[in-house]
C-alpha cells in the first residue's frame, strides 16, 4: 500500500496510514466477527485482501474465520471474488447432472483472451462434508465448492493468499483418481482407511471451536506419522480434511455469534 488513494467497496483508503486507521475502526466495531474484535493487525489483513478483490472490507470480514492462526474465507466470498476479479468474460456457468449422492456440477468459465472455456467437474459424493448446509442446500454448496476448485486450477492468482500455502505448492487433482498400481507395489496409505469419513464422524462430536482445534492438531500428527511410516496420505485427502475441519469450525463460530438474545433493537 502506497500513499495513493485507493477506493475499494465504497471505501476511500489513503495509503498505509489510511488502511491502519480503518483497521483500528474495524477492530473497535462490535458487529465484526469476534476473532477480529480488538485486533487491528488481523483487521489490516482483511482490508488488504478486500483491496485486492475490490470489495468492502466489512463485507469480507463477515465471511472470515481464523483456524490455527490462519485466515480462512467462506466459499460464497471466494465465488464472488472470482466473478469480480475481471479475469472472466461473462460469469461462471454451472451445469448440474444426476441425483442424490451422484449429483454433480460442471463449472465452466471463459477466461478473457482465450478461445475456449475451462471447466472442472465436482461430485456431491466427493465434496460433501458434515456441514448441515450440504443437506439443506446441496446445489448451492456444490456451486461454492466448484467455484473454488475452478479458481485453484485455472486462476490461482485470484486465490493467492486465501488458503494455506500447501494448497498451492503442488497441482491438485480435484476429481477422483483411480489407482491402477498393482496391490503388491503400493506403498501409499491403506485404502481401507477412509480419512474423510473418519474425520466427519469426529467433527459431529465437536461442540465448540476448542474441540475442533484439537482435531487440527490430531490431523497434523496423523499426517506426520504417516510420512514417517512411508505411507503418505494423498495431498487431496489432506486438503479435503482440512476443509472439513475449517468448515465445522466456521459453522460452530457462526452458531455462537448467532446465539439468540433477549431483545433486538431495530
Amino acid at each position: 500500500m502506497s500513499g495513493e488513494l485507493t477506493t475499494t467497496g465504497g471505501f476511500a483508503i489513503e495509503g498505509m496510514q489510511g488502511a491502519m486507521n480503518l483497521a483500528k475502526a474495524m477492530a473497535s466495531a462490535k458487529m465484526v466477527p469476534q476473532h477480529l474484535q480488538g485486533s487491528p493487525g488481523d483487521c489490516l489483513m482483511v482490508i488488504e485482501q478486500a483491496m485486492r478483490w475490490q470489495m468492502s472490507p466489512f463485507a469480507v470480514a463477515q465471511a472470515t474465520a481464523v483456524v490455527r492462526g490462519k485466515m480462512c474465507f467462506e466459499g460464497k466470498l471466494v465465488a464472488a471474488a472470482i466473478q469480480t476479479s475481471g479475469i472472466l468474460e461473462g460469469r461462471l456457468r454451472y451445469d448440474f447432472e444426476g441425483t442424490a449422492d451422484k449429483r454433480k456440477v460442471i463449472c465452466s468459465g471463459h477466461i478473457r483472451g482465450e478461445a475456449k472455456e475451462r471447466s472442472v467437474e465436482v461430485t456431491l459424493e466427493s465434496a460433501k462434508t458434515n456441514n448441515e448446509w450440504w443437506t439443506k442446500t446441496p446445489d448451492q454448496m456444490l456451486t461454492y465448492h466448484a467455484a473454488r476448485v475452478w479458481a485453484r486450477r485455472h486462476a490461482p492468482e485470484v486465490m493467492l493468499g486465501v488458503y494455506s500455502p500447501d494448497e498451492f505448492d503442488t497441482a491438485r487433482n480435484e476429481q477422483e483418481v483411480i489407482d491402477v498400481t498393482p496391490q503388491s507395489q503400493r506403498i501409499e496409505q491403506p485404502r481401507q482407511i477412509d480419512h474423510r469419513a473418519l474425520m466427519a464422524e469426529r467433527l459431529t462430536k465437536c461442540s465448540d471451536v476448542l474441540t475442533v482445534d484439537t482435531q487440527w492438531r490430531n490431523w497434523d500428527a496423523a499426517i506426520a506419522n504417516a510420512e514417517k511410516a512411508g505411507k503418505i496420505i494423498p495431498e487431496d485427502v489432506q486438503s479435503d480434511v482440512r476443509d472439513m475441519i475449517a468448515a465445522r469450525r466456521a459453522e460452530l463460530e457462526q452458531k455462537a455469534a448467532e446465539a439468540p438474545v433477549d431483545e433486538v433493537v431495530a
